[in-house]
């Protein structure tokens, strides 16, 4: 290959997520001068907070920033996407046909939203993008202008569709509000699973349930999706029509990170050691959703913020102290369990967080407080901020 085809990184760090960013923060910047950062989106959508664009009560530009400020004040900044890893030559492939080749290796380039089953693909919506999100907002202000009403059926009983069923509960209570008419509006939530959320304490399932059953919203619990059309669904022998579809069941490991042999969950998560490298390649560290660590305390780590959030500063500070001293002990990864909270609309949450469950305002505090604290700039704080502060006085797109 030729030589001006060829670029070097001592650090290439794969993903601008959370894991990917908070580990360029962790760098000293000596460290961040040699590191390449890759993403093949120029911008990152802050994920948790997409259903509140959905229900028009955060603007799109408040959750979604560029990826170069503030993360690359001193890194360089490459857009582009892998075609393929070379774990043995440390070495990157890249769209345009360039290779980077790397001393260490970052790679958190988190998962994506798993698609329906080939026969009810061509009547949901997906739920993962800011772009999905501004899509369902806009569908939701035409189908309720055309029809008077909207019947909205999510397919999945996880924290995304728990969060999307109460947003949008909250909103068609909003809309019903404004218009003289009688209109049709309802949520139906289904979930596959004997209860939501099944990976957290039953505490969210209780709370979820009854504070979503207060809002009007019609949960289905051992039943998955089986049929559907442009009309509704079907679970089980009975027929649920909805005019506005959503799924939020599952999520897939894609890219580079699907492609390393090695032991992986059922999720398709691939099994990394004690310091989060990718076993026989201890150049190599898997963060985030891609991964999965087995702590000896918790157990397989969940794909969350919360995780990736400790991940990264972990790496940042393992290959400094590598670099520092090659012989260096390496103290092995201690992931701190911060607790949870999901949010059940604009004023209420259910959260548990050093041992402590509790729900309700507070609760919602906690959450909003959590997630200004990680968006990403000063400047989309301000506006989600004030979003906030103006979301009585009406709904974005609606």
């Amino acid at each position: 290959m030729a030589e001006n085809n060829l670029r070097k990184a001592r650090i290439a760090v794969v993903g601008a997520g959370f894991a990917g960013a908070s580990a360029i923060r962790a760098l000293p910047p000596a460290l961040r001068r040699e590191t390449l950062l890759i993403d093949r989106n120029p911008t990152f959508d802050f994920a948790p907070l997409i259903h509140e664009v959905a229900a028009g009560r955060l603007h799109p530009d408040s959750v979604g920033s560029h990826i170069p400020p503030p993360h690359t004040r001193e890194c360089e900044f490459l857009q582009t996407n892998i075609t393929a890893l070379d774990l043995e030559r440390k070495t990157l492939h890249t769209t345009p046909g360039s290779d980077v080749e790397y001393e260490y290796l970052v790679l958190a380039t988190g998962s994506s939203a798993s698609p329906p089953p080939e026969n009810l693909s061509p009547h949901f919506r997906s739920f993962w993008s800011l772009a999905d999100a501004v899509s369902l907002r806009d569908t939701i202000a035409k189908v309720w202008r055309e029809k008077n009403g909207a019947t909205i059926a999510i397919a999945g009983g996880g924290t995304t569709g728990v969060e999307l069923a109460a947003e949008m509960a909250h909103l068609l209570k909003y809309l019903k509000r404004r218009t003289s008419r009688p209109a049709e509006a309802k949520v139906v939530l289904l979930e596959a699973g004997d209860r939501l959320m099944g990976w957290l304490e039953p505490h969210f399932h209780r709370t979820a349930t009854s504070a979503l059953e207060r809002l009007g919203v019609e949960i289905r619990l051992d039943s998955p999706v089986e049929e559907a059309s442009e009309d509704g669904v079907k679970s089980g022998a009975e027929w649920v029509p909805a005019n506005i579809r959503v799924w939020t069941a599952g999520h897939e490991i894609s890219g580079p990170a699907a492609e390393i042999p090695g032991g992986r969950d059922a999720a398709g998560r691939l099994r990394v050691d004690e310091r989060l490298t990718v076993p026989g390649h201890p150049e190599a560290y898997l963060l985030g959703d891609a991964g999965v660590y087995e702590d000896p305390r918790h157990g397989p780590l969940p794909p969350t913020a919360s995780v990736a959030v400790q991940q990264g500063p972990y790496a940042a500070r393992d290959i400094a102290r590598r670099i520092r001293n090659p012989k260096t002990k390496r103290p092995k990864f201690d992931f701190f369990d911060r607790g949870y909270i999901v949010s059940l609309g604009p004023d209420n949450a259910a959260a548990e967080t050093l041992g402590t469950k509790f729900t309700g305002r507070a609760a919602h505090a906690l959450y909003r407080s959590v997630l200004l604290y990680y968006l990403k700039d000063r400047g989309g704080r301000a506006l989600t901020a004030a979003d906030w502060a103006m979301e009585r006085m009406g709904r974005l797109g609606f």
